[in-house]
């Protein structure tokens, strides 16, 4: 039953989408209104059987690509039965379902198919609440690394399956306490809440950790998240921090690797045009260390080639010009000497024009041409002056 209206979750977005998708394509007639009612049971986990609620507010939903909104309620009796009679109307993409409302969450019963619906798919079961110390197990945990941007980034997908074992539901101990986080790289930017079975408003980014706050009842739910990691955030280095059911990576770059004791290579496959690398590990323990290696950029590699060029050329620099205060401290010859050092001038000119091919924020295009112009301008005459005192 847990399992059912997880589906139905997942299943609720995924109609929503197709069927604005489909209607955008192609319009289709809304069907004439018709009556219909369903008929269910609002029910919690007991020792032996599952036992009714009364009392409890149910309300019937409908979400489709034209309205969406409440349509109608009713309260369970003392066995925990109600009925309610709604219209459906518009669009046949439209989805509908019951809501029960019980100590201020929201549980779901599977879409109510046809005019009557009742039995299991009218069923809704609900959960006591806790704040207490509730473990929420890792089913699984996928990864993906996309192939690097033109500034050398990657972006990165984490999608976990998180599961409630108990038959109470976890909440926080107010509306803003995490009941649940993830570690995130330091140097990730541009954090994202994805799709899943909880709302993106419930996820966050909060220091160096993704953290959820939201009421999670018993089963199994899925949630998402992307960021993007920098070029120098590789190799990228991380252990788990709990036992996880299903580790899985996919690389999209064809020389990327990823090293971790029960990681095996289950080769190549392919979503949307594009294709990854995949490797699976079972039962990965807490502890475990994962390394995951990108090729360097061709971005990544001309930043590099320009600081070293740079730090050549001030060293250069330097040497010139404690060559030029030697010179200058030693016994005057009956030669003249040139107003300006050549070499110095020439280093720097070299120096000014790397800043400016490595970006350097601090030099205009402006400034590089007026600087570039004068020592342009004294190298002329330090040469002339040599070549006078030649």
């Amino acid at each position: 039953m847990r399992l059912r209206a997880l589906a139905w979750g997942r299943a609720l977005v995924l109609l929503v989408l197709c069927g604005v998708s489909a209607r955008a394509q192609l319009p289709v007639p809304d069907a004439p209104p018709v009556d219909a009612v369903v008929s269910g049971r609002v029910v919690t986990p007991g020792r032996e059987r599952e036992i009714g609620m009364p009392g409890v507010m149910v309300t019937v939903h409908r979400v489709g690509p034209d309205t969406a909104g409440a349509l109608d309620s009713a309260r369970t009796d003392a066995g925990g039965r109600y009925t309610i009679r709604y219209r459906r109307f518009g669009s046949d993409e439209a989805v509908y379902f019951a809501a029960a409302l019980h100590h201020g969450i929201a549980y779901f019963s599977s879409p109510l198919r046809g005019v009557r619906a009742n039995a299991d798919d009218a069923e809704i079961t609900v959960f006591d609440t806790t704040s207490g110390p509730v473990t929420l197990t890792v089913q699984g945990h996928h990864l993906v690394v996309g192939a690097p941007k033109p500034d050398g980034g990657r972006q990165i997908v984490e999608v976990y399956e998180l599961s409630n074992d108990t038959t109470v539901t976890l909440v926080g101990r107010d509306s803003l306490a995490a009941i649940w986080s993830a570690p995130i790289p330091h140097d990730a930017t541009g954090f994202a809440a994805g799709q899943g079975d909880v709302s993106p408003v419930t996820l966050e980014r909060r220091g160096d950790r993704v953290t959820l706050a939201a009421a999670f009842g018993p089963g199994v739910k899925q949630l998402s998240y992307s960021y993007t990691l920098p070029a120098r955030a590789f190799p990228l280095t991380f252990a788990h921090e709990r036992f996880t059911g299903v580790f899985e990576v996919l690389l999209e770059e064809p020389s990327a690797q990823v090293r971790a004791t029960g990681l095996r290579s289950m080769g190549e496959v392919t979503t949307q045009g594009r294709q990854f690398k995949r490797f699976l590990a079972q039962s990965a323990p807490k502890g475990e260390t994962v390394r995951i290696d990108v090729p360097v950029t061709s971005a990544g590699t001309r930043t590099t080639v320009l600081v070293s060029v740079a730090i050549v050329i001030a060293l250069t620099m330097v040497a010139t010009l404690a060559r030029a205060l030697l010179r200058r401290r030693a016994p005057r010859d009956d030669r003249p000497a040139a107003a300006e050092s050549v070499e110095t001038l020439a280093a720097a000119i070299a120096a000014l024009d790397a800043r400016h091919d490595a970006g350097d924020a601090t030099l205009d295009d402006g400034a590089y041409t007026r600087e570039r112009a004068a020592l342009k301008a004294r190298l002329s005459a330090s040469l002339a002056a040599r070549g006078d005192a030649s």
